[in-house]
Order: C-alpha cells, then structure tokens, then sequence
C-alpha cells in the first residue's frame, strides 16, 4: 500500500525536508506546496520552498515567495533572516546585480553576525555588476571553468552596441544590427543559457530519446533533454515564458512579434508547484529548440583525441535573433553554458550582424543540405558565388573534396588541387575552406613525406586561400627589409581576413603549425616567435583575452610551454 500522505504543517516540512535532503528538489517543491495548500499562512514552509525554488534555478519564484514572507506582519526573526537571505539570492538569480548587492548590504547590516556569509556575494554581486557594464570578464578563468565537469559559469550577461530591430524580409521578421561602428574583434555579446544539457549531466548507461514532431528526426541525449528543461523552467517561473515564446518557432506556428524585450514579467509564485492555470506549450517550445537550439561545445583543442559521444545543447535568447550567413560578420564561442559572441569585421553602424548556424568548413552542397531546415535558399555572398559556379562545377568540387582524405602523396595532392580550381568559374580574392582545407592537406602529405619546405611553402599557400595576407614568405636568412614588417613584428598584414567568421580556428591552426615548423625544424626561432605572434592576434579577434587565455587555450603544460603539433 501507499504512505498515507501527511497531514499537517509539520508532516509536510518534514517530507519537504526529506526530498531536499536527498537533492529531490522537484519532490521538495510539490510536498511544501502541497503543505501550503491546507496551511496558507506558513511562512516556515513557503521559505523553504523558496530555497528549493533556488536549487531548481526557478529565481522569479523564490523572490515572490520571499516577498511574500517578507510582507508579513510580525515575521519571526529567524524566518525573516532566511527571507531577506533568499530573497537576495534570489535577485542575484535573475540577474539584478545593484538591487542583490543592496539586498545582501540589508541582510549583513539587519543581522551582523551574517557579515562574513554576505561579503563573498556582495563582492561577486558588484563584480557582475561590472560585468553587464562594460564587458570585461576574466577570459581565462571562465575558460578554466569551462572545462570542469560542470560547465556552468557564474557570470553576467553583456550588450554592447548592438539592438534587435524588425528585418520582415528575414525568416523570424527580425535581426540584430549594430547601433555604433564597431571594430573586428569587439565584443558585441555574453549570454548565459536559458537551459543548457551537457553529457556530464546523465550517469551511464541513462540516455533519453525523442521523436521531434517538428522535424520528425528522432533526437537523443542532451538535444532530447532540452525540451523538458525549457518545460520545467517555465513551470517553475511563469514570468520568464515570454523570453521563450517569443523566439522564432518556424513556418507552422505563429510568427513572433516585431520586437524582442529581454525581461521577464514581473515575479510571480507557484502557489501550487506544477499545478497552474496556463499550461506550458510544448509544441511552441518544441519549435523553438528545432530552429534555435545551439551547440556549446566549447573553444576547439589540439590533439584532442577524445570526443564526447553526446553533443552539449543549449538554448540561448539573444543570440537565437541573429540571422545566419555562411560568411559571417561576427562569430560566436562558447565557454560552458556562456556564449560571446564578436565582431569578425569592422562593421558600419546600422549594419546587419550575421553569424554562422552550421560549422564554417564545407562545400556549397554540403552547407546547403545543413541549412535546408533553415531556409530554401542561402543568399549571402559565399553561396551566391559558388552557386554562380554552375551546378556541375559545384558537384564536381563535392566529389573532390570528399576523395581528399585519399590524396595520399603530394603527387595526389597536387593533382586533386589542380582539378578543384578548375571549379571556380572565376578567380577569387579568396575561396571557401575548400581550396584551404586542400593546401592545409597537401602541406601535411609533404611533412609526411620529409618536404619540410614544400610543408612551409603548401601552408602558407593555404593561408593565402583564405584570404589571409602574407607579408612575408621568406623561409630563411635574414628577414626582409620591409617598414610593415616593423611595426608589429609579424609575418602577416594586421588586416583581418574575409573568413575569419569561419575560419579564424583554422588561420591559427596553420599559423600554429608554421610557428613549430620553423622552431622545431628549422631552429629559426625569430621566425617561430614572429608565425606564433600572427596566431596569437587571431586568436585575440576570434576569441578576446589576449596572449592570456592563448596560452590557456593552445600551450600544452606537458611540453614545457610549447605550442603542441596539429
């Protein structure tokens, strides 16, 4: 037979209690709601929900719980220390930084033994503070917490000089532009994830799947989970639905409104803990995730030989309103369950900002049958030109690049590359990561081969590709008398190439690559150090945080300093 369920205030508190304990902060909520529904005026078991409320990620929640305690004539002063506690907790939560500060300033001052306990957060509360203001994060320290198991930062959001604003010509009716003329690399965005799933999540062997109505593709793992975490926020906080509903759903819902507001509606409580008047909407949720979901598998890492059998999913607000284009303008990185988002170029204001939905490598058939979900037709400069190439030229260049991986010998290599330039109809600036990817191969095939001068050669080729300019090409000697070369001591133009929206991981890479080449086999170390500079101002565009979080990302501890080999 079944318990019999409790029946008193008490009873409640303790079974509430009991689910807490065991980290069943689910069951915590419904046994203290389920309490308050026969004892309405317990405060000890409202603030207990507002902690587990807190546990559950449910901010808006717990605050009017808070409030609600709080507005209570002759509160106890142990309660009222637990409701004015929480209830900062709870601003810090949604991201209120001034007013949590403030509130932990009250509890500290009201209650002077809880000095040493308030501090810390009135410290980190100002430090966000800072954060949403002006956009300085510690790079490197979120990039260390990236990779713990986690993979949750504790950081505040940032909007730099951009605004979404009505585009009807677009799929969702809206975009992002830019409201002042920003620089490449300027940081334009810091989102944190509505909800996000990695694999550390789940312990094996659990895996969920689902059959995604809305693309009717089957969906396992941590892309499975983020429907019913969306769900679960919403249930758990009302006021922050909107954030989700308003977002792009695809052609057979509802289109959005014109604007996007990022503020939830004001605070409002779960009386009776997923028990509520207005139902979440699954399908609309469903439909978000399938045209908005994200990916955050954090900065790419040489010689990362283990990859996760699950991707991470992730939702994010914001960056879910910017349109894509295969040759972006800006691009995104994640750290854990933050995105930042940068300028790839310098942008006039007023501009467009477009980023990049599918992985930047590719040929046209192969981006085309990525975004196809998307859109019936890319029109941004990459596929317009590809697709001026002709259908038989495009097919031809996507059967080349997928016999790459066979051009075994240089002989093979350069023959392949012969027969795809062929495919371009007219002589480009630059090409996609096609042409690129082909050098960057041959160069490989020459390393393999002991050409360490074709290797040289092949990947500054590859460089060339993509649009980057090479100032210098000397292999040895001396280097070359040259005023450009002066200023800033690197081998390349301080010009940021075309694709560097798509491409800026690779231009390191090569960069990387030619750096130990002429260190390791060359002995030139000018020549290593001046390579290596050009991948750390890359690397300083594509990601912020200088030679600092370069070394945190590439240096390889284990090889004393040393930029590991691709």
């Amino acid at each position: 037979m079944a318990p019999e369920p409790p029946r008193t205030e008490d009873g409640w508190k303790a079974l509430g209690n009991k689910y807490f304990q065991s980290k069943w902060f689910t069951s915590a909520a419904i046994a203290y709601s389920t309490g308050l529904k026969q004892t309405p005026s317990s405060q000890v078991l409202r603030l207990n929900r507002a902690m587990t409320y807190l546990k559950l990620g449910h901010a808006g929640a717990a605050l009017s719980d808070c409030n609600h305690a709080l507005g209570q004539k002759d509160l106890p002063s142990s309660l009222r220390l637990k409701a004015l506690y929480r209830k900062a907790q709870a601003l810090y939560g949604l991201g209120h930084w001034k007013e949590a500060e403030m509130a932990f300033e009250t509890t500290s001052s009201e209650f002077p033994s809880e000095t040493g306990t308030c501090r810390p957060w009135v410290e980190k509360s100002r430090k966000r503070r800072q954060e949403s203001e002006t956009g300085s994060y510690n790079w490197v320290e979120m990039y260390t917490a990236s990779l713990s198991k986690a993979r949750r930062l504790d950081v505040a959001d940032y909007k730099g000089d951009i605004e979404v604003v009505a585009l009807p010509t677009r799929g969702g009716g809206r975009g992002v532009v830019v409201t002042e003329d920003v620089i490449a690399g300027q940081l334009l965005l810091v989102s944190k994830a509505f909800v996000s799933a990695f694999p550390d999540d789940y312990d094996p062997p659990e895996i969920l799947i689902i059959q995604n109505l809305i693309t009717m593709n089957g969906q396992c793992g941590c892309g499975a989970s983020l429907g019913t975490k969306v769900a679960e926020r919403i249930a758990g906080d009302p006021g922050c639905a909107r954030l989700v509903y308003d977002l792009y759903a695809g052609p057979s819902l509802s289109p959005p409104p014109a604007t996007y507001v990022l503020e939830r509606a004001p605070a409002s409580g779960v009386e009776n803990f997923l028990d509520f008047g207005t139902p979440v909407d699954i399908a609309r949720i469903e439909g978000v995730l399938s045209f908005n979901a994200f990916s955050p598998a954090g900065l790419p890492r040489p010689l990362e030989s283990e990859k996760e059998s699950d991707s991470p999913s992730a939702l994010f607000l914001l960056p879910s309103l910017f349109n894509h284009s295969c040759n972006p303008n800006a691009a995104w990185a994640c750290f854990g369950d933050v995105m930042a988002i940068r300028a790839m170029r310098d942008i006039p204001k007023g501009s467009e900002v477009f980023i990049s939905y599918r992985a930047g490598d590719g040929s046209f058939l192969k981006r085309e049958e990525t975004l196809r979900h998307y859109f019936d037709k890319c029109t941004c400069d990459l596929c317009t030109l590809d697709r001026a190439d002709g259908e038989a030229a495009y097919k031809k260049r996507k059967t080349l690049e997928d016999k790459l991986s066979s051009w075994d010998t240089s002989a093979k290599a350069r023959r392949g590359i012969q027969n795809l330039e062929q495919t371009y109809k007219k002589k480009r600036s630059y090409h996609d990561s096609t042409m690129t990817s082909a050098y960057f191969h041959l160069a490989q095939v020459q390393k393999k081969e002991g050409d360490v001068m074709g290797f040289v050669h092949s990947a500054m080729a590859a460089l060339q590709q993509a649009g980057l300019a090479i100032i210098d090409k000397s292999v040895k000697g001396s280097i070359p008398a040259d005023p450009r070369l002066v200023m800033d001591d690197l081998p390349i133009r301080k010009i940021v190439p075309p694709m560097m929206g798509i491409m800026g991981s690779t231009y390191i890479q090569i960069c990387i690559a030619l750096s130990n080449a002429f260190g390791e086999r060359f002995g030139d170390g000018r020549r290593s150090h001046r390579w290596a500079g050009a991948a750390v101002w890359l690397h300083d565009i594509r990601y912020g945080g200088g030679i600092d979080l370069f070394n945190a990302h590439l240096l390889d501890p284990e090889l004393r300093g040393r930029i590991p080999l691709y």
